[in-house]
């Protein structure tokens, strides 16, 4: 029997360009609401800006969707970081030459980010489905998951320190003494990375021609297309939905609720921030190496995502009625198993039973629903019961609600199991077109 072809051409260069881009990005990220906080009205800039860029990003998914399913999906890893490098960089030199990034800049930055990374994703999944054999896709997302969350442990770590400076960190050593870097230094850093990322991307070996079918209507037919066969297939429909609410508290956690948290609530420091995320990374990283294991590997996933999705609504009560740090720190280990377990059981359960020409259109839609989904709650974080300086330590609230509806989630979950189809039992894939 002839021996499989090796895949490490792929997984190299694939996971040095995650790595080296996802590093810098992650520390943007950070920054970026980190540096709002601290300023005149800066709630409220944060939680407008990640609300309404969050909502322009839901429009822009429905088209991103159809990139996905109808282009060189090597070729949109390329664009997305030639575009990202470009609009970094440029913001970067203007800022070194004014000495600050004006809001607007700052706006577009965070806007970029979030734009490419609804393509970068769904486009990520559609070329592993893509590139490698059905029953590699378990270990792959799992070793995706580990180097994505090791990625950006070690991005919080060094974040942390670079946007708050080593002052008052007890543990570093005088002679290594660092200042607080610049947004403006930070964003070329971002932006060099991207640089190497494009160089990088373009060593994976990738044969368009061995692709299934696209699609090669207009927009409105192609997506119209991807809409019908969710609604055909309303299990799938469901289950990518309630699956998906531990990603969409996480990312709201991230972006508008932690900076608020830390520094009104436990009144503490950038680092105590970027403690958290690197944590909750050791938590992803975790997830992600159990990921490995064969159990990961049974056809229904659906008792374990109930169980982490109880897991994570709990810890989201729990964090709303304490004040501890050493507390804050456990409950970022769990949330990053929670969250990271159920991505990978969610997606390997997807693209089992999804065929591969409408993968992309697929989970577009269910981050254009997780996005409806952070845009109600952002708008709620902007009003002045969360905004106004003097009520940040209201933040409590906010996570009290997202207990709720992870919860309501993980009961839909439970009372519908029985519905979702197995793996191997009803293989999804039928002409659509």
């Amino acid at each position: 029997m002839p021996k499989k072809p090796s895949q490490l051409p792929i997984l190299i260069p694939l996971f040095a360009a995650n790595t080296i881009s996802g590093f810098a990005q992650g520390i943007t990220m950070l920054a970026i609401p980190w540096y709002l906080i601290q300023i005149p009205n800066g709630k409220f800039l944060n939680a407008s800006m990640v609300a309404i860029v969050t909502l322009l990003s839901m429009f822009w998914g429905v088209y991103a969707g159809t990139l996905i399913d109808k282009y060189n999906r090597k070729h949109l890893f390329m664009g997305l970081t030639a575009i990202d490098a470009v609009i970094l960089c440029t913001v970067s030199s203007i800022g070194f030459f004014m000495g600050n990034v004006p809001f607007p800049l700052i706006a577009l930055i965070f806007t970029t980010t979030i734009f490419t990374y609804n393509v970068h994703y769904p486009n990520l999944y559609a070329l592993v489905q893509e590139l490698f054999d059905r029953d590699s896709y378990a270990k792959v997302n799992s070793a995706l998951e580990v180097q994505g969350q090791t990625t950006n442990f070690l991005g919080m770590m060094v974040g942390g320190i670079l946007i708050g400076g080593s002052q008052g960190i007890t543990w570093w050593p005088d002679f290594l003494a660092i200042e607080p870097w610049s947004l403006q230094e930070i964003f070329l850093m971002d932006g060099l990375t991207y640089i190497i990322s494009f160089f990088l991307i373009s060593q994976i070996p990738y044969d368009a021609k061995k692709r299934e079918a696209v699609d090669e209507g207009s927009l409105l037919k192609r997506v119209r297309l991807g809409f019908e066969y969710l609604l055909s297939e309303k299990a799938i429909l469901t289950f990518g939905i309630a699956s998906y609410t531990v990603f969409f508290s996480l990312l709201v956690y991230i972006q508008a609720i932690s900076p608020i948290y830390v520094k009104d609530w436990l009144h503490e420091t950038a680092i105590v921030l970027s403690s958290f995320k690197g944590v909750y990374a050791l938590g992803a990283i975790s997830a992600g190496l159990l990921g490995l294991a064969p159990w990961i590997k049974k056809d229904h996933p659906i008792q374990l995502i109930i169980f982490l999705e109880i897991l994570a609504a709990s810890i989201y009560f729990a964090l709303a009625n304490m004040a501890s740090v050493a507390f804050l720190l456990g409950a970022a280990y769990l949330l990053g198993i929670s969250n990271a377990g159920i991505r990978i059981l969610r997606i390997t359960y997807l693209v089992k039973i999804v065929p591969n020409r409408v993968i992309g259109r697929v989970n577009s839609f269910f981050n254009i629903v997780n996005v409806m989904m952070r845009v109600s709650f952002l708008s709620m974080l902007a009003i002045p019961f969360f905004a106004k300086d003097e009520n940040g330590a209201n933040i409590v609230f906010a996570l009290g609600v997202l207990g709720v509806i992870i919860g309501i989630s993980a009961a839909v979950l439970f009372v519908l199991r029985e519905k979702f189809p197995k793996v191997g039992a009803k293989e999804v894939q039928q002409d659509i077109a």
